[in-house]
């Protein structure tokens, strides 16, 4: 769907003029890197309105759209998928948000998430590899939102401010969550690459 929308956007700018044939490609990535971007933001109200939870949505989502742009993470190949797992995963968090009690164990694992994140962050992207001074920079601007986030919290905590806590908190620890498939992934190949060079070097 999202797919279609790009192609007839694209088709309606090369027809008012305002772009060139040449220039679909670039146009066509640039809208849909929009939709995707603006998608979530758009499900966490409407999830957030049917929970009667919009503020606590925002705050979910929040962190998660700013973190993911830069430490990236897990994405379903097809868009339609993209969007139904994410429908879904936020349906998940606003339900969390209702359940989970700020303590010191939320804390904890807010923490470890931060620093997952601050680790193992950029994860690239099959579609765009990014180059070293790209990786270095991702990682710097993934540390600096994540360590804003804490520091928000440990603020909201000390003004007893606990349900935009928890919020922000979900929204971290799904950011970090959503990269373990792609290091999974990541450490099974060097382990595959790894073997298969032993295996070499018995043959020889």
């Amino acid at each position: 769907m999202i797919e279609k929308s790009t192609v007839k956007i694209a088709d309606w700018l090369i027809r008012c003029q305002v772009i060139t044939e040449e220039d679909r490609e670039l146009y066509e990535y640039a809208i849909y890197s929009i939709f995707l971007t603006i998608s979530p933001l758009f499900l966490a109200i409407v999830f957030g309105y049917l929970f009667g939870a919009v503020w606590e949505s925002i705050l979910i989502i929040l962190p998660f759209v700013v973190v993911r742009k830069f430490s990236g993470g897990y994405h379903a190949k097809k868009a339609g998928i993209c969007l139904i797992s994410s429908s879904l995963l936020l349906v998940l968090c606003i339900i969390l948000s209702f359940c989970v009690k700020c303590n010191g164990r939320l804390l904890f694992v807010t923490i470890l998430s931060a620093i997952s994140l601050m680790h193992f962050s950029p994860i690239e992207s099959e579609n765009r590899l990014l180059s070293r001074d790209e990786q270095v920079y991702y990682k710097k601007i993934t540390a600096v939102i994540v360590v804003s986030f804490i520091i928000v919290d440990l603020l909201l905590l000390l003004f007893h401010i606990y349900t935009p806590v928890v919020c922000i908190s979900i929204g971290l620890i799904l950011s970090a969550g959503l990269q373990y498939p792609c290091v999974l992934n990541k450490l099974n190949k060097l382990i595959r690459r790894k073997n298969d060079q032993k295996s070499l070097k018995n043959v020889v």
